[in-house]
């Protein structure tokens, strides 16, 4: 009977620790680093309940940091790429897109005048910024993310605009490309001159969220199912994967695993 006992307290004690590790990949960033240089990746989808046969509105974060060990400046980011489990969609049919042209040189205001009925998320980005023979400075801007094309691809224009302490306005085009494999959909993005090229990107945060009315249907500008085989009701499974490309060629790349569960 105490063996019994024993063995019962020892499953529940893993049990515990299963748990609390579960809640620990959710929360926190998987790191990825090639030699002083580290980057984090975190991301989540919304709700976590989703159908098994057909994709329902969701919500898609992604965020990322990058530093390094002894706080040397990083090297400038040159050019990100994200990519999201072929369970996800990014539908854009009957939703409007904005041009660059009306995005360039306006304000955060003014886009989304302009642009709102494009707009498929928001977000920040972080800059650090050292003019010569000045200290650097973070640039907090706001990122708004709007529907367009880019060379015959659909694409999403990130407009990121800071005004204190000093402007700060550039436009990433991420260029969506359909693939096969484990991630059926990625964002492919070129890192601008930031501040005349005196900036670099040291953190960034995207939620893609968008529903909107195309024919007299309700549409989600992205949806995903949940992967679980049949007889499951949950499913541990790739969500989303990063690579970042730096100017001194050094290229990180960190996946996350998510649990999504059957509605």
């Amino acid at each position: 009977m105490r063996g019994k006992r024993k063995t019962r307290a020892a499953l529940a004690a893993g049990a515990v620790a299963l748990g609390l590790l579960a809640l620990a990949a959710h929360s926190l960033a998987i790191n990825a680093k090639n030699g002083n240089l580290i980057v984090a990746f975190n991301g989540t989808i919304t709700p976590s309940k989703l159908p098994r046969d057909k994709a329902a509105p969701v919500g898609v974060q992604m965020g990322g940091k990058i530093k390094t060990t002894d706080r040397s400046v990083p090297p400038k980011l040159e050019k990100i790429t994200l990519e999201i489990n072929r369970n996800g969609i990014l539908q854009t049919k009957g939703l409007p897109t904005c041009s660059l042209g009306q995005l360039r040189s306006s304000t955060t205001q003014a886009a989304r005048k302009a642009c709102g009925d494009a707009l498929v998320g928001s977000g920040s980005v972080t800059s650090r910024v050292a003019f010569p023979g000045q200290g650097p400075f973070a640039s907090n801007g706001e990122l708004l993310a709007f529907n367009g094309r880019s060379n015959g691809r659909q694409a999403i224009f990130a407009k990121v605009r800071s005004d204190e302490p000093l402007l700060v306005d550039f436009l990433i085009v991420f260029e969506v490309k359909k693939k096969g494999g484990t991630f059926g959909t990625s964002l492919v993005g070129k890192i601008p001159p930031i501040a005349s090229g005196y900036g670099r990107i040291s953190a960034f945060n995207l939620l893609l969220r968008r529903q909107y009315a195309s024919h007299g249907k309700r549409l989600s500008y992205a949806s995903a199912s949940c992967p679980a085989p049949e007889g499951f009701t949950a499913a541990q499974f790739s969500f989303a994967k990063v690579s970042y490309l730096f100017e001194d060629g050094r290229n990180l790349s960190s996946k996350l695993v998510r649990q999504c569960k059957v509605r």
